[in-house]
């Protein structure tokens, strides 16, 4: 057996890098086709989180509001869920979420849920929660009274 020339090796190193190149390169591209879906779904968390701890008394009524108006117009029975109007995708919001008493606005939905839920007591009252993620929410409305 000959052995290779320092020209030769470099030829074939080359050979063999490229076609490791070309045979994982469609891995490499799934997995940062992944790392941006994982960034996309944070920043829309982040968003979601952000907008619903600046809300305020008023802006808590126009969403009680907005959710009595789409109760009474559309009477769901059963959970249905539609795109958000153009005003709520301004808010970065994808969609809505709706059963008999309750509505959600949703920035991320499936497992790792952000959104407003607004729900229809059986008082007639509304409470609002925010759904961080599935681990962390928090009622703002009505405002819990500290002792």
């Amino acid at each position: 057996m000959t052995k290779l020339t320092k020209s030769e090796k470099t030829i074939f190193a080359i050979s063999v890098l490229a076609l490791l190149v070309f045979f994982t390169f469609p891995f490499l591209h799934d997995i940062f086709e992944g790392v941006s879906l994982v960034h996309y779904i944070d920043k829309h968390m982040e968003i979601g989180q952000k907008y619903m701890d600046s809300l305020a008394d008023k802006d808590i009524q126009v969403w009680i509001q907005r959710s009595q108006k789409y109760l009474e117009e559309d009477k769901p029975t059963d959970f249905v869920t539609k795109d958000a109007p153009p005003d709520l995708q301004k808010l970065d919001i994808v969609g809505i979420e709706e059963e008999t008493n309750w509505i959600d606005y949703v920035w991320v939905g499936g497992m790792d849920r952000t959104d407003l839920s607004v729900e229809r007591m059986t008082n007639g009252s509304f409470q609002v929660t925010a759904f961080y993620n599935i681990y962390s929410n928090r009622v703002i409305w009505p405002k819990s009274v500290s002792h």
